[in-house]
């Protein structure tokens, strides 16, 4: 091929590379505008009101005030036949006692009271019973009424009062009973008041009994007290002392089982129900 052919048809070739190039730069060009075009644009949300959504289950309610709890709370008691009976068994129990005290109040020196001081008695029985209930009374934040402990309180009082008004203690010899069942209420009370206040709950069962036992001991030393100052038909022996001591040690230690399996383990939990909840009160 001449030489004049042959560069002639190299810049052609040269020409049509050159078009070919622009052609396929302005292609890539002409793309990301057309894809862009081409996207659907992107639309904001529409804004929607939250929807009110009721408590859950699981959700902390707002504590109630301990007057609202204590209106509540009495409200479902009255409507629980069990309640009611409790009820009605704690007012029979200090009608009976206030009954006896009065008629020991009367008849104080009738021949079957006689040597039991039954004139301090009776006002000991009449001024215990209203100790629960002044004591819930001039609290700050009482809640509701300590049935439980008033009740309590209230038994060892009847068994002292009925056994000398019928004069039991005359005719059987119920007195162990009646030191047994008074330590071991004393022993159970103490063990609640006590278990919020100490690190392991055996703590509170120990001083429950220890407590329960040193007011039979005081008891104990009041009767020869009396005795020694001249109160006659007491029949104390060192036979009926020691019974006596037995029996109340026994009791003791019943209350303070009663306070080591009723109170919670974890001293937080013990603070959180306080006293109450061990006497079902």
């Amino acid at each position: 091929m001449p030489p004049v052919r042959r560069g002639l048809n190299d810049r052609v070739q040269l020409k049509a590379l050159e078009a070919a190039n622009q052609r396929a730069s302005q292609q890539l060009r002409v793309a990301p505008s057309q894809a862009q075009a081409t996207r659907p644009e992107a639309t904001e949300p529409e804004a929607t009101e939250p929807e009110p959504t009721e408590p859950g289950p699981l959700e902390a309610a707002e504590p109630e005030a301990p007057e609202v709890a204590a209106s509540r709370q009495a409200s479902l008691a009255a409507s629980d036949p069990l309640e009611k009976a409790r009820w009605a068994a704690l007012v029979a129990a200090k009608a009976a006692t206030i009954a006896f005290g009065i008629d020991a109040l009367l008849h104080a020196d009738s021949p079957r009271f006689a040597g039991k001081a039954m004139r301090v008695r009776a006002i000991g029985y009449l001024g215990a019973i209203c100790i629960v209930p002044l004591a819930w009374r001039l609290l700050p934040d009482r809640g509701r009424f300590p049935r439980g402990l008033d009740t309590a309180v209230t038994i060892p009082l009847l068994l002292d009062a009925a056994g000398n008004g019928l004069g039991v203690y005359d005719d059987a010899h119920v007195d162990d009973i009646v030191h047994f069942a008074n330590t071991a209420i004393a022993a159970g009370v103490a063990g609640a008041l006590v278990a919020p206040q100490v690190d392991e709950r055996w703590h509170a069962a120990v001083v429950a009994t220890t407590l329960a036992i040193s007011a039979e001991a005081v008891w104990e030393i009041m009767e020869y007290g009396a005795m020694r100052m001249g109160a006659h038909g007491m029949d104390l022996s060192y036979s009926d002392t020691m019974e006596d001591i037995i029996d109340s040690t026994l009791g003791a230690i019943v209350g303070g089982l009663f306070t080591l399996m009723r109170v919670p383990r974890s001293r937080e939990d013990r603070k959180r129900v306080g006293w109450r909840s061990p006497l079902g009160a």
